[in-house]
């Protein structure tokens, strides 16, 4: 496991690249419709839950084939959304979800506005590891976020290079964790409210367990990650704001996707 964990080290590429590359190891490309949230005054995520009843209730009418994943802060201290629903399937799919809702969705559309405001963007999402039908993965714990731009003049093929050769690391050695790579498609600015650049692309890490992003975490300030995520971090890629959430989900598609 811990030569798996030089995976951190090995990730990096523009938003056009990480689209256009057919060809590189990865998955498809799905959509990740994501609503960022916060909590209306005097409410709480026990508030939320209940509140869900009724979106619980819609998806099983239109028989919703999607993943689903509540997200709330784990280590994240940054003074803005209180949790976040994650909603991975392909783009099809996604635009009859759409037209569902729009038609039928208004009574599970009423329940979440009265208990929290969101708002919406769209990302394109690749998965890297394991390269299977997204609808056959396996439910998570937790999730690391973190979202980075390619440094000029670093060589593109040196980094998809990097990126295969992960891949091909963690199915040697049956890695439990998901690895995907997602974008921005519409709904982000370039600029967030608080100047804020937008960038290029995020990293997305999703454990098992505790124990499994706690192996991460101690391999990187006490073991080869260490030096090695230094000198990529210095060479390669500049990321920032890694923060890491709790999972929680809420829907797993009952059909495959391909």
């Amino acid at each position: 496991m811990k030569s798996l964990l030089l995976g951190l080290l090995m990730l990096g590429a523009s938003a056009a690249a990480l689209a256009d590359d057919h060809a590189a190891s990865g998955g498809d490309v799905v959509a990740m419709q994501v609503h960022y949230c916060t909590l209306n005054d005097g409410k709480d995520m026990a508030d939320v839950d209940k509140a869900l009843a009724a979106g619980r209730q819609w998806k099983e009418q239109v028989g919703y084939n999607g993943w689903t994943a509540e997200l709330t802060p784990q280590f994240d201290i940054r003074d803005d959304y209180d949790f976040y629903w994650l909603n991975f399937m392909p783009f099809g799919d996604m635009a009859g979800v759409l037209d569902n809702f729009a038609a039928t969705g208004a009574a599970a559309q009423k329940a979440i506005d009265a208990v929290s405001s969101c708002k919406v963007a769209l990302f394109g999402s690749r998965l890297k590891f394991p390269v299977v039908d997204e609808s056959n993965l396996q439910q998570t714990s937790v999730v690391s976020i973190e979202s980075c731009n390619r440094k000029d003049g670093v060589d593109m093929e040196t980094l998809r290079g990097r990126h295969d050769e992960f891949v091909a690391a963690s199915a040697a050695a049956n890695a439990d964790y998901i690895w995907n790579v997602v974008w921005p498609m519409a709904g982000v600015p370039s600029v967030a409210a608080n100047g804020a650049d937008r960038l290029d692309f995020a990293n997305m890490f999703w454990f098992p367990s505790l124990t499994s992003q706690m192996a991460i975490l101690d391999n990187e300030v006490n073991g080869e990650l260490r030096m090695l995520r230094k000198t990529y971090l210095q060479s390669f890629a500049d990321c920032h704001d890694r923060n890491m959430f709790n999972v929680k989900i809420l829907n797993v598609p009952s059909r495959p996707w391909n």
